[in-house]
């Protein structure tokens, strides 16, 4: 378990003493956001009377919701917890139990429908309402998980006596939550491929095909989603013509403040209760490799492959696939 971050180095010649070699970045607590966290802490105010040392938690959360038999919607939806601390070749060992399962999300259940129809001459919730409360739901769970508890370690630290037999003080930091894409859009309170769907930048949604390219990481770097207090005022204001001046959820009022960034009306727990304190949720959403390329654009685009080369294989007597198998 790593206390400090440091920065990582590797020298491809011994004897060239003057060259300080390739930077290297593989693991968290190596990484330049982490190292300038570590620095924000260092140059912070301490608590009043103590000399403790001060570390980072390093903290990597992840969530997926999974489907527990093939027949019927038996499903769970876990949250778990790492420590950027520890290397992931620790990490991704089932042996090391360095997972931790911290949560176990609620979904919104059927009988949300009747609920509706009791308070609404009978006529069930909208599939707009029934998303709307699904995102309520969702950061109303998160809610319990950054409680008061949570914000006090947060701005004051926990003083624990570690194994080397020195006393630290640490601040647990956020610093990437893994999920798929539909997850991820419910964290960061966005809407699912809509006009904006990246849910780190502002990137429209007819310039998806440059993807790849130099301009696109440029364009990147200059519409980086930024939770900001104007961006909250925008969410409050239309909240407040939802649940005070009973528009609808997709109400013209209401789409007219969000649409432009595709936001959604949904209080976002990590918005509200971190923000404040310097958190922003948008950077911290990941790529997922397993969604994303392995199960997901990559095995799409593989099995798309096949059937290209399945048809041209007619064409040349079974070389194709041939050749394709020996690359």
């Amino acid at each position: 378990f790593h206390y400090e971050p440091y920065e990582l180095f590797w020298q491809p010649d011994p004897a060239a003493h003057h060259d300080p070699g390739v930077r290297v970045q593989g693991e968290l607590y190596t990484s330049p956001t982490v190292l300038a966290a570590q620095q924000k802490l260092q140059e912070a105010t301490p608590e009043p009377g103590c000399t403790l040392p001060r570390c980072i938690v390093a903290i990597q959360l992840a969530s997926d919701s999974t489907h527990l038999t093939s027949y019927g919607n038996a499903k769970v939806w876990p949250c778990y917890l790492y420590f950027g601390n520890e290397s992931k070749y620790r990490r991704c060992k089932p042996t090391a139990n360095l997972c931790n399962h911290v949560a176990y999300f609620q979904i919104l259940p059927d009988s949300f429908g009747d609920f509706v129809s009791q308070y609404n001459d009978g006529k069930g919730a909208s599939r707009a309402l029934w998303t709307h409360c699904r995102r309520e739901l969702y950061h109303a769970q998160w809610e319990i998980i950054l409680d008061d508890e949570f914000l006090e370690a947060y701005l004051h630290g926990i003083v624990v006596k570690c194994c080397d037999g020195i006393t630290r003080r640490f601040y647990p930091r956020i610093f990437t939550y893994t999920a798929d894409y539909p997850e991820k859009a419910l964290i960061a309170s966005i809407r699912d491929k809509g006009e904006r769907p990246c849910p780190r930048c502002l990137m429209p949604f007819s310039e998806v095909e440059n993807i790849g390219t130099p301009e696109d990481m440029k364009s990147r770097q200059e519409l980086l989603r930024v939770d900001d207090g104007a961006q909250r005022q925008i969410i409050e204001s239309a909240r407040a013509l939802i649940f005070k001046k009973h528009h609808a959820v997709t109400s013209d009022e209401v789409e007219g403040l969000l649409k432009n960034k595709s936001l959604t009306p949904t209080d976002n727990t990590f918005s509200r209760r971190l923000a404040r304190h310097g958190f922003n949720i948008y950077p911290t959403l990941v790529v997922d490799l397993m969604h994303e390329f392995e199960l997901g654009v990559w095995k799409g685009l593989f099995i798309h492959l096949l059937r290209i080369l399945e048809v041209h294989d007619k064409k040349t007597n079974g070389r194709t696939m041939h050749e394709f198998n020996r690359r």
